[in-house]
């Protein structure tokens, strides 16, 4: 059973699963979320439910935050009954939004001057066979406080990575998202561009897929999860890679994403294939492909 106390705040997709991690460990644990089902889920679990952000500070030593964005981080932290009116000297901060390496250094260098001390720790996918584990975190931050918190992070994780000085972990999740985000659409497009090639030359939809799927070359993650026999509207819908808009649609910005590019900018690293992809406008570009999708109304 872990001794730290732990607050949580921010019970979204990814939290309440970190939550859950925390209390199966027998952490002493207190969750905030502005809702107040999820709260209610973690008490059944053992956690104390907290009406303010200020209320989990006031209770735990190590607070973590998980809501959405830098304003929402703001709100938490320094808002009204926010962490910042009720948490104690020698307290830990541990930033687990995806918010940027450089709000994650503002905050510590603020805390610092009040005895408290900020660690950033991302998280990125589920271990399948740990459940609901976040099977990778990366994390930034003044290595013996890092080491303090070390069995709170075995708790939320699998593959742990201490990666240097506050901030770290963000950067590292930056690069990690944004390649693998750019990976998984440019491998959508191409399928599509090649699709489309075909559809304009007068060939079959599933044969193409059933053609690329048996040789060596053109078989990729997508093409994989296509199964023969699959009518022409399931293979557009699988097709679409699950949680990004359609290509054509209005890009796949994100605030994530925006931020990479920012710290690409930075430090003058170039990514001409990257703002290819983000500008492309797959829908004028593959007609024909896009021809079916409107048949199909998707």
């Amino acid at each position: 059973m872990g001794s730290i106390k732990v607050g949580f705040i921010g019970l979204g997709n990814m939290g309440i699963r970190m939550a859950k991690s925390l209390a199966k460990e027998g952490f002493p644990l207190t969750v905030y979320d502005i809702r107040q089902e999820p709260i209610e889920e973690m008490k059944a679990l053992g956690a104390a439910g907290a009406n303010s952000s200020r209320e989990v500070a006031e209770a735990s030593d190590v607070i973590i935050s998980m809501v959405w964005d830098v304003p929402q981080t703001e709100k938490v932290i320094f808002g009204k009954d926010g962490v910042w009116n009720g948490i104690k000297n020698n307290s830990t901060i541990i930033i687990s939004s995806s918010i940027g390496p450089e709000y994650c250094r503002k905050l510590y260098i603020r805390a610092k001057e009040q005895g408290i001390r900020v660690i950033d720790c991302c998280v990125t996918g589920r271990d399948p066979l740990n459940g609901y584990r976040p099977m990778t975190l990366m994390i930034g931050g003044d290595e013996d406080i890092v080491k303090q918190c070390w069995p709170v992070f075995e708790a939320l994780g699998k593959n742990i990575f201490y990666l240097g000085d506050i901030g770290a972990g963000q950067a590292y999740k930056l690069v990690n998202n944004m390649t693998g985000r750019h990976i998984g659409t440019a491998i959508q497009e191409y399928l599509i561009e090649g699709l489309n090639f075909g559809l304009k030359a007068g060939l079959d939809l599933q044969k193409m897929i059933e053609v690329m799927n048996a040789g060596p070359y053109a078989r990729n993650i997508q093409s994989l999860g296509l199964k023969p026999g699959m009518d022409s509207q399931k293979l557009i819908e699988i097709i679409r890679v699950p949680g990004t808009k359609p290509p054509g649609s209005a890009a796949h910005s994100t605030d994530e994403l925006d931020d990479a590019r920012e710290m690409a900018e930075a430090v003058g690293a170039k990514m001409p294939l990257c703002r290819f992809i983000d500008e492309l406008d797959a829908a004028a570009t593959y007609d024909a492909y896009f021809a079916l999708m409107k048949q199909y109304k998707l």
